[in-house]
């Protein structure tokens, strides 16, 4: 492939480390080019503000959180609506994974991920999925929906009973 067809990323985390491991892992994959890495909310928008990005990497420490309302991603995807948002994120929670896709995260995988899931769900995005995860994601999210369906109205059709009467005798 050549440069210019690169998948052009700005990856914004407070964390250095993730940082540097990510932006290492993606730019030895001829696919992406990490154009820009930032630590805070308003590098970001200064980088997004300043050059055009094929999609948006948002890690854990910016994500946001149910309690603000993942305001920074609803913020991002207000602001620059045709640039995808990926949320690389600590998350388990089935609920607030379910409330990063309604904030309108394009995509979101697990920080426990190996480093291809994360270019799957990336490449995918930028081909215009939505609502994509990876596969730890998706799992957390299949658990959720195994443990609130196994308390609904329990089905009973397959299940064959005996019903002995035992008398008690004095």
């Amino acid at each position: 492939m050549k440069r210019e067809d690169k998948i052009k990323i700005v990856m914004a985390d407070d964390r250095p480390v993730v940082l540097y491991g990510l932006q290492s892992w993606f730019e030895s994959h001829e696919r992406f080019q990490v154009a820009a890495c930032v630590k805070t909310a308003d590098q970001l928008f200064a980088r997004l503000n300043a050059a055009h990005y094929d999609v948006i990497v948002l890690g854990s420490g910016l994500e946001g959180s149910r309690a603000d309302d993942f305001a920074l991603l609803r913020a991002l995807r207000r602001t620059f609506p045709d640039t995808p948002v990926v949320v690389f994120t600590d998350e388990t929670d089935a609920q607030a994974l379910a409330d990063m896709l309604r904030a309108d995260a394009a995509g979101i995988v697990s920080a426990r991920e190996e480093a291809r899931a994360f270019e799957r769900v990336c490449a995918r995005v930028v081909s215009g999925a939505h609502e994509v995860v990876s596969q730890r994601i998706a799992g957390y999210r299949d658990a959720e929906d195994a443990a609130d369906s196994s308390e609904a109205n329990p089905d009973y059709c397959g299940v064959r009973m005996n019903v002995r009467t035992f008398i008690a005798r004095s």
